[in-house]
């Protein structure tokens, strides 16, 4: 019976190291896994930050333009010189 226990304990603790590097090994893969996911995450967001900056840059020039031509606009207004419109009289269709 002895001898049953000592070889038992001995094979316990020659498998022992392989379930201790086994325990590691999947822990290794499940932080390996992780960091690969989170790389992933933030590619993915620094692309859709490049995108909205672009957007927001296309935007901001449209605004400019806009602004620009608004402002062009009403100075020929303030000065009269815009052009006006041929008076419409009753009976006749516009052009």
């Amino acid at each position: 019976m002895k001898a049953v226990l000592f070889q038992l304990a001995v094979l316990a603790l020659i498998m022992l190291p392989d379930a201790v590097s086994a325990q590691r090994s999947t822990a290794t893969g499940y932080t390996e896994e992780r960091i690969s996911q989170m790389q992933q995450t933030v590619a993915d967001l620094t692309r859709r930050l490049q995108e909205l900056q672009r957007q927001n840059q296309q935007l901001q020039q449209q605004m400019e333009k806009m602004q620009s031509s608004y402002e062009q606009r009403l100075e020929r207004l303030e000065k009269g010189t815009a052009a006006k419109a041929p008076a419409v009289r009753r009976g006749q269709a516009r052009p």
